[in-house]
């Protein structure tokens, strides 16, 4: 909860709206972009029976999107919840469901040994490669290969997840419920009779929590088909029967984000756009080789046994999701820590190095992260970036589009544009990094134009191309726009330094012109 409790005190201090953004890592280097465009799908949901398009184009974009966590908070938007609130109120829910999932993950590792069990819940949650928390720290090395670094023990910190991405830590904690519960349910099958009774309760939990975890995280969902698929083969197919349930259940949500891909055109477009690419082998090798080194030392036989299957397997199977998927490679590693802190708990055990040095290792590559990230926020939360804080005159342009503007698309400068669909239920023709078509290229023109750096006659033909039929200037953008603009512009709007701009319906282009850029 420390970003919120900064992000609130900081909105109330400077006398703005809190828009609902609560990350800090975003697209293009947009902060809080991801959490504007979930605070976008409520927002249209709660309008379309659940389903939500992309906001953040004019382009054509259908209402497919069903996602179960949004989905709620658009029902409770519909009840009268605010917007925020209905977004947040997931974040103590997966506060809890990390915590929980660790506990039990640990208990089931280490049983009734105390020490154990604490080291392994404090690396499940808060482990953060010890040499990108050195480098972040000391700004040694090259500034991509620091960053590089950073993201993949960001992946790794479980417990930051919560900061704005509240259905990727719930979709790390159902999959390992999901495997805690398989493993229950093949040890509890006797003389390879998979549908014993004993049986059956936990595999039904464990298929349920699959289909969940791979719907609210498909990276999750690749990696337990993997792992459900090798654990079937470990076990020369003894219990596939009862495999084949959570493995389909985990495999069902993958091919509803495969049939967005090839059949919605915002879907199509999001799912090629490499914004985080595969790391360096380099970076790998430094940030998990030590780690890899010490849990290798926790490697024991499985002997048949379908827990300690799981934990050799879940790595691996990380890797390959990893390798296998070309969409936000990096994911991949969100939940590899659980495995992990269990394989470098029992290294360290084999090291006997002690409880001293032990907890002293801990802190090492648990305090620094958290300290960096920490500090991060802090800075980030004390400056005015509109994603994060909206000010009186901006928050009020915005409410009037949103209750009294005639219908149409929204122009809008950059980073300000990433708000609009949230708070007004508006498309927006760019404002998120990988959902808006050519965002580096449509940003520079849209800032050109709200920064008055275009001439009247290149103004005129820009705005017509984009489709749009309502501009909003926000305060940082205070340059008026009327003389540019001339005749298309049909009436203004003031809001103290905002304003808003409708344009005449007869001099617009058809908004299918905005697919071909400025």
């Amino acid at each position: 909860m420390f970003p919120l409790a900064l992000l609130l005190a900081h909105a109330a201090a400077a006398h703005a709206r809190f828009t609902g953004a609560d990350g800090l890592i975003g697209a293009d280097g947009v902060l809080g972009a991801d959490q504007l465009q979930y605070l976008a799908w409520i927002r249209d949901a709660a309008a379309h029976g659940g389903l939500a398009s992309d906001l953040f184009t004019l382009s054509p974009s259908g209402h497919v999107y069903l996602e179960p966590l949004f989905a709620i908070s658009a029902a409770l938007y519909r009840l009268g919840a605010g917007l925020q609130v209905a977004y947040l109120v997931w974040k103590p829910v997966a506060a809890l469901a990390l915590a929980a999932a660790a506990i039990a993950w640990a208990r089931r590792a280490f049983g009734e040994r105390p020490a154990a069990r604490a080291a392994a819940v404090a690396l499940s949650l808060f482990l953060c490669t010890p040499v990108a928390a050195l480098l972040s720290w000391t700004q040694l090395a090259g500034g991509r290969f620091r960053f590089n670094l950073y993201l993949l023990g960001d992946e790794l910190l479980l417990a930051d997840k919560p900061w704005g991405y509240a259905p990727s830590a719930i979709g790390v904690a159902l999959a390992a419920a999901s495997l805690l519960c398989v493993a229950r349910a093949l040890e509890g099958e006797r003389g390879g009779h998979s549908h014993r009774p004993a049986a059956r309760s936990p595999l039904a939990l464990g298929a349920l929590a699959a289909l969940l975890a791979s719907w609210l995280h498909p990276w999750q969902g690749i990696t337990l088909v993997i792992v459900l698929c090798a654990l079937a083969a470990a076990r020369r197919l003894r219990g596939a029967a009862s495999l084949a349930l959570p493995a389909a259940c985990a495999a069902l949500p993958l091919l509803y984000y495969l049939a967005l891909s090839h059949s919605d055109p915002a879907w199509r477009a999001a799912s090629h756009y490499e914004v985080i690419p595969r790391l360096p082998a380099l970076a790998l090798l430094a940030g998990l080789g030590p780690l890899a080194a010490l849990a290798a030392l926790g490697v024991r036989r499985p002997r048949g046994q379908a827990f300690e299957l799981i934990v050799l397997l879940w790595p691996l199977a990380s890797l390959l999701t990893y390798f296998a998927n070309d969409a936000f490679a990096p994911h991949a590693f969100q939940g590899l820590s659980l495995p992990l802190s269990v394989l470098m708990v029992r290294g360290w055990r084999r090291l006997r190095a002690g409880p001293l040095l032990g907890t002293i290792a801990i802190c090492l590559a648990t305090v620094p992260g958290l300290a960096f990230d920490a500090r991060k926020f802090v800075r980030t939360a004390r400056g005015h970036a509109a994603q994060y804080y909206l000010p009186r005159s901006d928050a009020a342009a915005l409410d009037w589009v949103a209750a009294h503007a005639p219908p149409g698309g929204v122009l809008a400068p950059t980073p300000f544009a990433a708000v609009v669909p949230s708070q007004t239920g508006r498309a927006v023709w760019v404002g998120h990094g990988y959902w808006s078509d050519d965002y580096p290229l449509r940003a520079r023109e849209v800032d050109r134009l709200f920064g008055g750096r275009m001439t009247a006659t290149q103004a005129r033909r820009f705005v017509q191309t984009t489709g749009a039929s309502i501009l909003i200037s926000d305060c940082s953008h205070p340059r008026d726009l009327r003389r540019a603009l001339g005749p298309l512009i049909a009436r203004t709007r003031s809001f103290g330094c905002a304003r808003v701009y409708l344009l005449r319906s007869s001099m617009l282009r058809s908004s299918s012109a905005s697919t071909a850029g400025p």
